[in-house]
């Protein structure tokens, strides 16, 4: 099986930010923790540092949610998790999430997939 991670990337809607936060802590993650195949790694928030390269794109996003999952065929897992929604009644988009910046790209492992927090350059 193939090994896939998903950003998602997203942005509240202005003044909704308290609000934005609460259904992803409520409501979003405890419905992805129980959905069969999907690991979420963690939720992060922009930090606010200069880019590092001059010819970098500025962020435009504010949060950061990423997922974990192995199958052959990334697309027909995804169905799955789709048609899985109408299994969680209290679970829908949120109307706190900017849906004009919103990007959820699924990219799928080349090589070893490390978690670990480990240093690889110590012998």
């Amino acid at each position: 099986m193939k090994k896939h991670i998903i950003l998602a990337l997203t942005n509240p809607v202005d003044g909704r930010e308290d609000e934005f936060n609460d259904w992803y802590d409520n409501i979003a993650y405890p419905v992805f923790k129980t959905m069969p195949g999907l690991i979420p790694l963690g939720r992060f928030k922009a930090a606010d540092v200069p880019p590092q390269f001059e010819f970098e794109r500025k962020n435009d996003y504010k949060y950061l949610s990423i997922y974990y999952f192995e199958a052959d065929d990334p697309s027909e897992f995804m169905e799955k998790i789709k048609n899985s929604y109408s299994n969680y009644p209290d679970f829908g988009i949120s109307p706190t999430i900017d849906t004009k910046c919103f990007m959820e790209p699924i990219f799928t492992s080349l090589g070893d997939v490390n978690f670990e927090p480990k240093d690889r350059y110590n012998k």
